[in-house]
């Protein structure tokens, strides 16, 4: 598994006992390593970096070798494009070397402006392709990726920031977390109807990841849980919610090991039988999925 920190750098470890294969510092500047994404082949890791704009710089899975980078650029009529640079291209095997990753796995954010003027777009992809969101100033628009097409409008997420959001693994629908109210929406997109509405257990509660199941019939969130204790401190606690999609039910509330916040998005295993999650603290955590 591969795990990107605050301090810019991109450790590979055994999934199976925790122990470091390597480490690779990124770029000076580049910021927090916020997404790592394995290719579908599981020969080349992609990583994200919050201070280095849209791309993505590839190495080999294996070693960790810088291999070249993924371009990131938006398209006049907002759709999202991906493209290897001349360096991925002559290392990676030509230009089917895009074909290699899952366009779902990556989340795209757009930051215009600063101050008061500043904007967050938040991108995400069906698993089929066929879909684009971008979500923003409490909009989520839902576009077609063969045309740019707009298929549907939903006012939810979050009125400023980075929205959470996913597609369900079957691309029919789309959920997203605002803040206020404190609950994950989850709309059809033929349609625009609410599916399911999934309420936080506080006012103050925050939601940084939105996760599905792989087969579609659990709604994951990651994040963290304000409460006051006994001295009448405010302190919090970082918290995973399992939900039941078909029904809208809270199955299970995991707080094992998960510091003051939960800070990434589950990762699964294969299976399913295990999933993976970082912490404020700097932990990488692998734990059994609970009972549905």
């Amino acid at each position: 598994m591969a795990v990107g920190s605050t301090d810019r750098w991109m450790r590979s470890r055994q999934a199976s006992n925790g122990a470091l294969v390597y480490s690779v510092l990124e770029p000076i500047r580049s910021g927090s390593a916020d997404q790592t994404i394995y290719s579908i082949d599981g020969a080349f890791l992609a990583v994200h970096s919050s201070g280095s704009g849209l791309g993505y710089r590839v190495h080999r899975a294996a070693d960790g070798v810088f291999l070249g980078a993924i371009t990131v650029t938006i398209e006049s009529n907002g759709l999202v494009r991906f493209a290897p640079d001349a360096q991925l291209l002559a290392a990676a095997g030509g230009n089917e070397v895009l074909s290699r990753w899952r366009i779902e796995d990556f989340t795209v954010v757009l930051i215009v402006g600063t101050g008061y003027t500043r904007t967050t777009t938040t991108f995400n992809f069906s698993p089929d392709g066929s879909y684009q969101s971008a979500a923003g100033q409490r909009t989520i628009t839902i576009q077609r990726r063969s045309n740019g097409a707009t298929i549907a409008r939903f006012a939810g997420g979050q009125t400023s920031g980075f929205t959470p959001s996913a597609f369900t693994p079957d691309s029919t629908a789309i959920a997203a977390w605002s803040a206020s109210p404190n609950q994950v929406t989850l709309w059809r997109l033929s349609d625009g109807a609410i599916l399911r509405q999934f309420p936080g257990a506080s006012a103050d509660e925050g939601v940084g990841a939105i996760r599905f199941t792989p087969n579609g019939a659990r709604l994951v969130t990651t994040g963290y849980l304000p409460y006051m204790d006994q001295n009448g401190l405010w302190q919090q606690v970082g918290v995973i919610r399992f939900w039941g999609v078909p029904d809208g039910t809270l199955r299970s509330n995991y707080y094992g090991h998960t510091g003051i916040g939960v800070t990434s998005p589950i990762a699964w295993s294969p299976d399913s039988v295990f999933f993976a999650y970082g912490t404020y603290e700097g932990t990488t955590v692998v734990a059994r999925t609970p009972a549905p």
